[in-house]
């Protein structure tokens, strides 16, 4: 079992910030004393994926230049291979302070960039995906998805871009919904896809275990769907962990230490397709607040 280091079992402290991965607040679900910050999590996934060090400088980089609960983070599992998605708010948009200039220059003394940033772009949003190369010194900084809102629809939504030097390529649509008011229109909406097989039965996608979360969110991406459940308990990260076959460590993890995260809520996701006929998950992610 991965053992962390005293200093990366991150103890709860007065006003701390609890928010989901869109960076929308909320309480916490109970007492905080002698808890641990969702970044825990974080820390350990590095260490139980054996990730460079340089990663684990690039994040505690940026929560120093931004400050504490101003970062979300995402650990993603795909094939047997983990990496990580670090994700920046500023829902000020073109009157922006979070930006990827800012957070290039944050980074500099790290990595380079070598993306523009599109400053009269009205993004909300950006993140950057942390892997063993960036990590290690062996690439630097040279891609970015940036989110813009997406007005006039009765849904709430959005649209990314995957940024490169070359410019801006149309990469997701995102679709808001209230988990407890909105099952029907979650419904249509995962139904309304070219991937999906009208065979599979909705229920394999939209899990009935996680439907007591606040938000659900549908993607259409290049390649496959996605599934978002915002703001679950550890119980249901962890039964979102053992039915996908998560490494052993993270989850005893998880589990050894259920008692010092049950104030905190979740969000987990689920990329699927179609391979040969058959319901695939291609990826899965966890989030937490840096």
């Amino acid at each position: 079992m991965i053992e962390l280091p005293a200093e990366r079992m991150e103890w709860a402290a007065p006003g701390d910030r609890y928010a989901d991965y869109c960076l929308w607040d909320y309480e916490p679900l109970g007492p905080t004393t002698g808890r641990l910050r969702p970044s825990t999590l974080l820390w350990h996934s590095l260490a139980a994926a054996h990730a460079p060090d340089g990663l684990v400088a690039i994040c505690d980089t940026l929560r120093a230049g931004l400050g504490a609960g101003q970062t979300v983070w995402g650990a993603k599992h795909a094939g047997g291979t983990v990496s990580w998605e670090l994700y920046f708010y500023d829902y000020a948009r073109l009157s922006r302070t979070v930006s990827l200039g800012r957070i290039a220059a944050i980074l500099s003394p790290l990595v380079s960039c070598s993306l523009r940033d599109p400053a009269q772009t009205p993004y909300f949003m950006l993140s950057l995906d942390l892997d063993t190369a960036l990590g290690a010194g062996r690439r630097g900084i040279d891609a970015a998805s940036l989110y813009i809102g997406n007005p006039g629809s009765a849904v709430s939504s959005g649209l990314s871009y995957a940024l490169t030097p070359e410019g801006l390529l149309f990469d997701n649509l995102y679709a808001f919904f209230d988990a407890r008011r909105e099952r029907d229109a979650i419904r249509e909406k995962i139904a309304c896809s070219t991937y999906l097989d009208p065979s599979v039965a909705i229920d394999d996608i939209l899990w009935p275990e996680l439907m007591d979360c606040a938000v659900i969110v549908v993607a259409n991406k290049r390649r496959c769907d996605g599934i978002y459940f915002s703001r679950i308990g550890v119980d249901k990260l962890l039964l979102f962990m053992e039915r996908l076959a998560y490494p052993n460590d993270v989850i005893r993890f998880i589990r050894d230490n259920r008692s010092r995260l049950d104030h905190l809520l979740f969000d987990v996701g689920i990329d699927y397709q179609m391979v040969d006929g058959r319901l695939t998950v291609a990826k899965s992610a966890y989030y937490g607040l840096l």
